[in-house]
Formats: structure tokens, C-alpha cells, sequence
């Protein structure tokens, strides 16, 4: 009876594989755009793992209750069907979900579907309908499929199905752990698209027996898929765009369309002309309050001279993620299937496109994380790392080194666009014999040892000391630049990946990649762009926001903001009602009052700006906007936006590549409020002519919280607008 019984459970797993295939056809890829190899690998792991979804349900669930002496009866008959129905309806949820939006099922989506009262998801009454007929079809099949289930258990062995199907999750295992060693990207996609499928990867074996060398592993070539990863939404178009007098390609001026026709298909086509070069000098874990004559003097001057952004959040508290986030200008949410598709950041594409020199110094590897395979995927000859010993110190000096080499091998008329990652005040460190600046410190950190009584000061000193030699080489790195020649045409941002803390709060939170704290992630943001006057800007920014200044101001990228990014223009930022964050364990939706957490699991937690259990646990309509967000850049996901209407541009004055002709997909915002245009600040080098500067908002201090108050801001003598 035992065996009959096991039986049974295995052809329920086989029985309802057909039902299940139907559904999962939502996760297939494109028939029409994907190799025979990538579809029958698909179908191999569908088979097995739908297989072993219903037949380990079905052992779990259903085998105890047949378990019994007693014949069959209507109850436990009704509870089989019961358990398969639930079985194929979450099946078919999920698969809705992802035809939708292109994640999976959660429970994030399940809470706001229940405790949202209607308001965030509705469905309409026509929807009602189709899913109850849904259902009755799934009670229908599965009531069919219990009862051929005990009669095939009875009179026809499963095993050699039950072989096959296995065979069959094997197989697509084996292909995906070879396609994962040698990057055959539409294999590694459908571990994206099969809910609860986690192939197997076996890089050290294939290692072991020669498939694969270590050195392919680390710089394997990655080339752009057309997968699930829908990234940018468009192909990224470019204007060639005139250069007046005193200004070089970048300056952030669009003509209209007939002059954009007639200038031809790049800024450098132009005779004369000279795009803007950048440079972004990021600190590895340098909180936003380092910023400091007592700390980092030479920055904090620099500072005064330039663009401030006090009140300016990272896409993470983590490296990988706020690199990530810099670059590509979307939440670290989207990690996994940016590295299992390959496809670069736009930054690197318009980059490339564009003919820039570019110049990647990090001090840290930029295999772990895989940075080489995802934000400067396909970069030639790129530099991997600091190659010298003696330590993170000694690894800045060869960045900045061979930052300084790069400067002197440009030709005179190249552009450049360079990246400088420097890494000592993530350890915490300064050059031996170094006399210490802020005292005490202490001689080591064990970090077993701190808890809520530690006292963090000495820690601090530490850190502090670190920032300040870091401030050293800021400024070393841009006096290099200003040796060249260089210095009055590179538009420079300095910035960093996450902060850091030191129990702040009193929970015994230290360093990073714990919480969503300010601490954690807010950052300092400099940038100093030629011409400018300086300014301070209070309105919450965040690292998304550079893709979306630099492409179509920099880069002359036409395509509207939303294509490429959820940021908004860093020269008119407008009040957001959250900033999208992530780390390796959880995505969060940060607030001014409130962080709601979304874990793997798809839970929602709701804490204050403390970190505290929050006692606001209001599902608001944009938690589903935001979770929206996360999946948009996905294969088959459309925004709807507003309809929106824009003021004509005064004929002299100027706007961003995008503006005039994407005012409404950028009114929508990928995580911002509506812009308002009266609260919008000037584009760089605005005409003298141009409309009157609106007043700038500033506070004195920096926290999320800070209460902004608007200041007159008046017009210089060149039309820029500076504060009094």
C-alpha cells in the first residue's frame, strides 16, 4: 500500500505537468528570437522543475493523508484536489505576474494586494470573471488528475517518466553550470525567468579538468544580449550639437530639429569643437559629513567653489550596488540579470559611442564584484586592479599613478571620461608613521568585540584620520588634472558608494551594508562643472541622477530619461516622495520619515529613519510605484505615464537633449515626484536672455529632514545664477 501511495504522488507531479507547461509558457523566451539551444534547455528545466514541485508537494501534503488502512474516501479525495488546486493557482499568479511586470510572485505584492484596501491594486470586474473561470478550470483538472492518479498508481508504473523528467532538470543543470563558466548568456537568463529555479554552477570543477582557465573566468569577453534585461528601453540616439563661442560640445545646449538634422551624427564631428571631459573621484565608504575643513580641508574648498549636494543618497550601502546604481542609474534590484545578460551601463555605451578615452582606476578589484562583467562589460583592455603589494595604500598610490600615466598618453584634441576609485578609508587606513590628526585611536579593531557600549570615538578617530589622508590624494589627483591642462573642460565629481557607521543610532550597527540608515547611505556630492557658479542644494538627490545629467548633457542622448534610468537632472532636481536602495539581502523604499524594507522573501518591514519598528505601516499607493520600478527595465514592461504638456523653450534660451521632446515621459519621473518648473534650477551656461532664475533652496544643515527655505537667487552678469 506504501508503494501504491508513492506512486500516486509521483504521477500527480506528472500528471500535472501539462497544466503547469501551459502556464509557464508566460516564462518562456521569445520563440522568435532565441537559438534552439536556449528554448530546449528552457523545456528541460521547466519539465524537471514542475516535476519536482508538484511531486515534493504532493509527498509533503497529500502522501501522509493516503497514508491510512482506509479505502479512499470523499475527504481526502476533496483534500488532494484542495492542495493541487492551491498548487496550480499560485503557479498561475505568478506566472501572470511575471507576464506583467517581470518579476515573480512575493509577498510584498500579496500584502499590498490585501492590506491595501483596494486603492493600490484593483481589478476590475471583467478581470474577476476570467479569474474565476480560471479556477474552476484548474478545480476541474485537478479533481481529473487525483483520480487518474490513483488509478494509474494502481495499474501503471511511473519510473520511467519519473527517469525522464529528472533527466531532464539534470541535463538543463549541467548546461547551465557550462554556460555559466564560458558566459552563454541566454542559457544563464532562464534561471531568471523559472520561479524558485537555482541551477547549479560548478566553476572550480570545470576549472579542475581544463574547460575553462582562471584567467578566462576573470576577464571572459561579455557580449550584449537581447534577454529578459530590457536595458535601455530603446537604442540610445545622439545629437551632433553646436558649439557657441567659449564652449565645447558638452555644454548642454540642444538646437532645433532641422539644425540637429543638418550637424551631423556626433559632438566631434564638429570642426573645433571639444567635448567636455569627466572625471567622477569616488572614496570607497565616505560619509556625506567628512565633508569638512576639520577633515578633508582641500575637498571641503573644493567644495565651496562648486555644485553641493547635501542632502544626497546612494543607491546602496554596499559597493556593488552603489556602483552599480551610479553607473547604470537604476536600483541595485536589477544586479543579477544586468550580470547574467552582460549588457554594460549607458554611461559605457555613450562613452564608446561617443569616442571617448576611457579611463578605469580602481584600487579594489573589479572582478569581485563582478563590475568587468557588468558596468564596464565589454570595455577593451580595461584595467582590472591595483597590481602591487604592500597593501591598500600602496594600491590608491598605483591607481593614481596610473591615472596620472593616462592624463599624459591622451592626445591634445581627445576627450576623456575617467573613473577613480580609491579605497583607504574603507580599511580605515593611513600610511605607516603617519602622526595621527584626530586622537585617540586605537591600535586595532576587533570587531567581535563591539556591541551598544562600545565607545565609538576612537573608532571614528580612526576613520576620520583615514578621510583625511584620502583628502590628500583628492587633492593630488586633481592638481594632476589641472597640470594637464585639462582641468577647465572636465566636468568633476566627487562622491562615494556608501557611507559608514559607528553605532549611530545605538543598535550596534557598525560599517555598512547593515541598514538603510542615513548613515549607511547617504553620501557627499560634489560636482564642479566649467562655468558654473557655485551652489548648494538642499533637494534629496541620489546617485541615479548622474546618468541622467550626464547623457543627454554631456553625451548629447536624445532618448527620454525613462529609456535609461530613474534619476532625474541633477541641475533641476525636483522633491521625491522616496529614493529606490538595495543591498545583498533586501531592496528599500527610503522615505523622508520612514524606510519600508522588501526582503527576499518579498516581506514588507517598516522602520523609522533610527531604524526602529515603524508605527506607520501605510501601504502607500508609490510602494507599488516603486516595487513597479524594479521591474520596468525588464523584457515586456511598459510605463504609463501622464499625459503632459510643456512650456515652448524661449528661442535663445537652453535645454537638456531631452527636454524639449520627452517633457512627458520625464514629468512621470522614475522615482520622483512630478517636476516643477518653479523650482527647477538653470541649465548650465543659461543665455543672459534666458527666463529669470528661480530661487534656490538651501539650508544649513544637510540631514534628511532639514527644513529648506527659499533664498533670492539673482542673475550674474552672464545670465548664471548665484547665491547671495
Amino acid at each position: 500500500m506504501l508503494k501504491k501511495n508513492l506512486s500516486c504522488t509521483l504521477w500527480l507531479g506528472l500528471l500535472n505537468l501539462p497544466l503547469a507547461l501551459y502556464f509557464a509558457s508566460a516564462y518562456a523566451p521569445p520563440v522568435e528570437n532565441s537559438p534552439w539551444f536556449v528554448l530546449g534547455a528552457f523545456t528541460c528545466a521547466a519539465v524537471g522543475l514542475f516535476f519536482i514541485y508538484f511531486a515534493l508537494a504532493s509527498l509533503i501534503l497529500i502522501f501522509p493523508a493516503f497514508c491510512t488502512k482506509k479505502p479512499l474516501g470523499v475527504g481526502r479525495y476533496l483534500y488532494a484536489t484542495l492542495i493541487i488546486t492551491l498548487l496550480h493557482i499560485v503557479l498561475a499568479t505568478d506566472a501572470q505576474v511575471f507576464a506583467l511586470y517581470r518579476f515573480h510572485l512575493s509577498y510584498a505584492m500579496l500584502d499590498l494586494f490585501i492590506n491595501g484596501g483596494g486603492e493600490i491594486i484593483s481589478l476590475s470586474a471583467d478581470t474577476w470573471w476570467s479569474i474565476g473561470l480560471q479556477i474552476l478550470v484548474i478545480v476541474g483538472y485537478a479533481l481529473v488528475t487525483v483520480g487518474l492518479a490513483r488509478f494509474l498508481s494502481h495499474h501503471v508504473r511511473a519510473r520511467f517518466l519519473v527517469f525522464i523528467a529528472l533527466l531532464m532538470y539534470v541535463l538543463a543543470n549541467l548546461v547551465h553550470a557550462y554556460a555559466a563558466a564560458r558566459q552563454v548568456l541566454p542559457i544563464m537568463e532562464i534561471q531568471n525567468r523559472l520561479p524558485l529555479y537555482r541551477p547549479l554552477t560548478m566553476n572550480s570543477l570545470l576549472m579542475r579538468i581544463g574547460l575553462i582557465s582562471p584567467e578566462e573566468l576573470a576577464n571572459r569577453h561579455v557580449s550584449i544580449s537581447n534577454g529578459i534585461f530590457d536595458y535601455p528601453k530603446a537604442d540610445l540616439s545622439y545629437a551632433a550639437i553646436p558649439v557657441p563661442e567659449g564652449a565645447g560640445a558638452g555644454w548642454g545646449y540642444v538646437p532645433d530639429e532641422a539644425v540637429i538634422a543638418q550637424a551631423g551624427p556626433a559632438p566631434e564631428a564638429i570642426a573645433g569643437s571639444a567635448p567636455y571631459n569627466v572625471l567622477i573621484l569616488a572614496v570607497d565608504a565616505l560619509r556625506a559629513d567628512m565633508i569638512s575643513p576639520e577633515i578633508m580641508p582641500y575637498t571641503a574648498t573644493f567644495a565651496q567653489n562648486a555644485w553641493q549636494y547635501t542632502n544626497h543618497y546612494s543607491a546602496s550601502n554596499s559597493t556593488r550596488g552603489g556602483i552599480f546604481g551610479l553607473f547604470y542609474g537604476l536600483p541595485p534590484s536589477y544586479w543579477q540579470f544586468a550580470l547574467n545578460s552582460g549588457v554594460p551601463s549607458v554611461v559605457t555605451m555613450a562613452v564608446q559611442h561617443q569616442g571617448y578615452q576611457y579611463g578605469i582606476f580602481t584600487s579594489a578589484t573589479l572582478v569581485r564584484p563582478e563590475f568587468n562583467a557588468t558596468v564596464f562589460a565589454g570595455v577593451p583592455n580595461l584595467r582590472l586592479e591595483s597590481d602591487v603589494d604592500g597593501g591598500v595604500i600602496a594600491r590608491d598610490n598605483d591607481a593614481i599613478a596610473d591615472f596620472e600615466a593616462f592624463l599624459q598618453g591622451l592626445e591634445p584634441d581627445s576627450s576623456f571620461f575617467s573613473f577613480v576609485f580609491l579605497d583607504n578609508v574603507h580599511s580605515y587606513a593611513t600610511p605607516v608613521g603617519t602622526e595621527p590628526v584626530f586622537t585617540p585611536v586605537p591600535a586595532s579593531i576587533n570587531h567581535m568585540e563591539l556591541n551598544k557600549d562600545t565607545d565609538p570615538q576612537p573608532i571614528r578617530n580612526l576613520y576620520m584620520n583615514a578621510a583625511h589622508y584620502a583628502d590628500q590624494n583628492v587633492q593630488r589627483i586633481l592638481e594632476m588634472l589641472e597640470a594637464s591642462g585639462r582641468l577647465e573642460r572636465t566636468i568633476v565629481i566627487i562622491t562615494s558608494d556608501h557611507g559608514e557607521e559607528f553605532n549611530d543610532n545605538g543598535d550596534n550597527y557598525w560599517g555598512h551594508n547593515s541598514n538603510f540608515t542615513d548613515t549607511q547611505i547617504k553620501i557627499p556630492f560634489i560636482m564642479k562643472w566649467p562655468h558654473q557658479e557655485p551652489r548648494v542644494i538642499t533637494t534629496v538627490t541620489c546617485a541615479y541622477d548622474v546618468t541622467a545629467t550626464l547623457l543627454p548633457r554631456v553625451f548629447g542622448v536624445l532618448n527620454p530619461r525613462s529609456d535609461y534610468t530613474v534619476g532625474q537632472d541633477l541641475f533641476a532636481p525636483h522633491d521625491r516622495e522616496y529614493v529606490l536602495a538595495g543591498s545583498y539581502l533586501e531592496n528599500a523604499i527610503v522615505e523622508s520619515d520612514r524606510i519600508v524594507l522588501i526582503d527576499n522573501l518579498g516581506m514588507l518591514r517598516f522602520k523609522d529613519k533610527r531604524y526602529q519598528d515603524s508605527t506607520d505601516t501605510t501601504r502607500d499607493g508609490f510602494i507599488l510605484d516603486a516595487i513597479k520600478q524594479m521591474s520596468y527595465f525588464m523584457q515586456g514592461v511598459e510605463r504609463v505615464t501622464p499625459e503632459a504638456t510643456s512650456t515652448p523653450l524661449p528661442q535663445a534660451a537652453v535645454a537638456t537633449p531631452d527636454a524639449a521632446a520627452t517633457d512627458a515621459a520625464d514629468a512621470a519621473g522614475a522615482d520622483s515626484a512630478a517636476p516643477d518648473a518653479a523650482s527647477a534650477a538653470p541649465a548650465p551656461d543659461v543665455p543672459a536672455d534666458a527666463e529669470p532664475a528661480p530661487a534656490e533652496l538651501v539650508a544649513p544643515t544637510s540631514g534628511a529632514g532639514a527644513t529648506l527655505q527659499a533664498v533670492p537667487v539673482e542673475p550674474a552678469a552672464d545670465g548664471i545664477a548665484t547665491m547671495p
